[in-house]
């Protein structure tokens, strides 16, 4: 609102620029003042329309009204400002679909000020002015049921005993997945878990086996579509010295690895057909040898399976052994997708941030309300996984401060496509590069752009974009440039393995080699820096 009103006095000369927002029809209260004739008695100042009969007047006839200087009439602020008789003094009604939001005003010393010009722009202006404190409002709201939600979400995980503090949401769905896990914990049955890439898969078993009764035990994970044929029964089952060429030891398999506690097999839709008999003869009778051994080999092990494809296509073209799906089906739990969780993008979005906060010691890295909109209307295809990586990167190019849509843009296109609204985007791209903090709802934000608004008819639906000097705006280059010295310096210097820079980046490290040559960033620096 500050903006619009900044803008708005280049170009008008006025002293004294005042929002007022309309209370239950009874009373105006001042939202925003501006100007030098401002003070801080302004400040959540209130008039009551039963002694203002000429306000409600402009409030009814919904135009803008010019006070002559040679009539008499009560000041707006008459009991705080001592204004000259004969000063110029001009009054907008604000309103949106009819219905009355408030008052604009404008006050100067001088007389003549407004011509009718003015007063033509001014009724322009004041529908945008209306729009942009609907929208504050709607703000306002969804930030304070984003608060509530994560208040809900704290005492839902309180009143669990905090055994699903790292399971985030309270969606209706994910609560549904919550109670199948309390349910399937106890007990010994084989599970299969059920979801797209990214839903968290790994993340429940690993609940299911931390509640089971092998907590105590081993938590072993196998891949199976990481793994080439001839290797995957090796890496199931074990070998023994010389079963194949390079077997120059004995090895324990996951299966061995696992006993007394829970084998986690993910993607297993992709285990090689072939080796599907062995591990339904594990799962039926516990028993199985090593690749190349004639010893029987008994274990208990907890089975928890996934997959992202459907077994029962599999199954209909000869790729999956009807006998081993239904072994493995015992107990299935789908997981839903994230555009499937209602508001559970927002609650995931802050709980990454305070894992962050609390390993990087970035204190005041948070989300703004406009981020947390900006998260909430995407589709993310690739699910928890996919917001997680990116809220990682973008608390890296917010430098641990407040993280903007702009960031959130800026670091992640694919992420944050531009099938969301341009005006949105706008919106927050403004108050990063401006520093203003004004809330912002789903739809558009008014600019801080020179050029004058065009005259419409009714409300507009889309409001101008504001226009930037130039030199606001960094080169592309050395914006990637200072994005990769920040991934440095927070891996410190390191760009391989985890926690290096490729990996925060979310990059092969050849490529970010790759990239920091073509941008100048060179292994001496690095050193010197870091």
């Amino acid at each position: 609102m500050e903006i619009v009103l900044q803008a708005l006095g280049e170009l008008i000369e006025y002293e004294l620029a005042v929002v007022l927002s309309l209370e239950d029809y009874k009373q105006l209260r001042v939202r925003k003042a501006v100007g030098p004739l401002y003070t801080p008695r302004l400040e959540g100042y209130t008039i009551p329309l039963s002694h203002r009969r000429d306000l409600q007047e402009i409030l009814e006839q919904k135009e803008p009204h010019l006070f002559d200087e040679s009539a008499e009439h009560l000041d707006t602020y008459y009991d705080i400002l001592d204004l000259p008789e004969g000063h110029s003094c001009l009054v907008a009604p604000l309103y949106v679909d009819s219905q009355p939001v408030g008052l604009l005003t404008l006050d100067h010393r001088q007389c003549g000020k407004f011509t009718p010009g003015i007063v033509r722009f001014v009724r322009t202006i004041s529908k945008l002015i209306s729009v942009s404190m609907v929208q504050s409002d709607t703000s306002r709201v969804f930030y304070s049921k984003v608060q509530n939600l994560l208040h809900e979400r704290n005492r839902l995980l309180q009143g669990n005993t905090d055994i699903f503090k790292d399971l985030v949401g309270s969606s209706t769905a994910w609560q549904r997945v919550l109670d199948m896990i309390r349910l399937v914990a106890a007990t010994e049955v084989p599970v299969l878990l059920l979801g797209e890439t990214g839903t968290g898969k790994e993340q429940v078993a690993r609940k299911i086996h931390q509640l089971s009764a092998v907590a105590d035990g081993p938590f072993v994970t196998m891949n199976c579509s990481a793994l080439a044929p001839t290797l995957a029964e090796s890496e199931l089952f074990g070998h023994e010295k010389g079963a194949f060429s390079g077997a120059v030891a004995q090895r324990r398999g996951r299966f061995e690895m696992a006993h007394g506690g829970s084998l986690f097999l993910d993607e297993v839709g992709d285990l090689p057909l072939e080796l599907q008999p062995k591990l339904l003869r594990v799962l039926q009778e516990g028993t199985f040898e090593r690749l190349g051994g004639e010893r029987t080999i008994s274990v208990k092990v907890r089975i928890i399976a996934a997959t992202n494809v459907s077994l029962e296509k599999a199954l209909a073209e000869g790729r999956f052994r009807e006998d081993l799906y239904y072994r493995l089906n015992v107990f299935p739990i789908i997981l839903p997708p994230l555009r499937e969780r209602d508001q559970d993008a927002v609650l995931l979005a802050d709980y990454f941030v305070s894992l962050i906060r609390k390993r990087t010691g970035f204190e005041k890295l948070r989300l703004s309300p406009a981020a947390l909109e900006y998260i909430l209307a995407q589709s993310w295809p690739g699910n928890v996984r996919q917001l997680r990586n990116a809220i990682e990167r973008v608390a890296i190019l917010a430098r641990g401060g407040l993280i903007e849509p702009l960031h959130l843009t800026v670091e992640n296109p694919s992420v944050f496509p531009s099938r969301f609204s341009k005006e949105a985007e706008t919106r927050g791209n403004q108050a990063s590069l401006t520093g203003k903090k004004e809330p912002t709802a789903f739809g558009p934000d008014i600019g801080s752009g020179k050029e004058g608004p065009q005259e419409t008819s009714g409300t507009p639906s889309v409001l101008p974009t504001p226009s930037y000097e130039p030199k606001t705006v960094s080169p592309l280059d050395e914006a990637l440039r200072a994005h990769i010295l920040q991934a440095l310096k927070a891996s410190g210097g390191k760009i391989y393995g985890r926690g290096g820079a490729a990996e925060i980046l979310g990059l092969k490290p050849s490529t970010l080699q790759s990239k920091m040559k073509k941008l100048g960033i060179h292994t001496y620096e690095i050193k010197h820096r870091f």
